[in-house]
């Protein structure tokens, strides 16, 4: 296996730890022994990771901890609906359809509110759409006082982009 120094660098952790393949084990090994920086690195957590297992032992698992764990951890989503806001009710029967049919209520519904807001009521164009006058933002904002900004300013932008 041919391994560079960004994939020694993704699994140095799981090398320190003793959790990798043998062959990834090996491939990280080799490389170390011909890349100095990797190799100073390497140690380095080797280093850290015997300091920290001397000074904190590791305590013992109790047996069948993790067949326990994962019972619960079943138990708990097994029974806690989905809910996005508390008062809000779940949407199980959104979580149980496939991701296509999702896909497709989701486009169904764009497309249909779509169709809605874009529906022009006045189909024949009798009576054409009333003309709205621009808003003076800087009145109806209370921003009169940026008037007496020094050219160039901030705020005369703003003023000079409102208009």
């Amino acid at each position: 296996m041919k391994m560079d120094c960004k994939r020694f660098e993704r699994n140095i952790n799981a090398y320190v730890d003793g959790a990798l393949s043998s062959t990834l084990h090996v491939a990280m090994q080799t490389h170390a022994a011909s890349c100095p920086a990797c190799r100073r690195e390497m140690e380095s957590l080797m280093q850290m990771g015997n300091v920290l297992h001397d000074a904190v032992p590791v305590p013992p698992v109790p047996e069948g901890f993790a067949g326990r764990v994962m019972a619960r951890a079943a138990a708990i989503e097994a029974s806690a609906p989905i809910r996005l806001v508390a008062w809000l009710p779940s949407f199980e029967w959104w979580q149980e359809m496939a991701r296509p049919t999702r896909a497709a209520a989701v486009l169904a519904v764009g497309l249909a509110l779509g169709a809605i807001m874009g529906w022009d009521a006045n189909r024949n164009g009798l009576n054409p759409p009333p003309v709205v006058a621009k808003a003076d933002t800087m009145a109806a904002y209370n921003l009169d006082y940026l008037g007496d900004a020094p050219a160039g300013s901030l705020a005369q932008v703003v003023m000079t982009l409102d208009r």
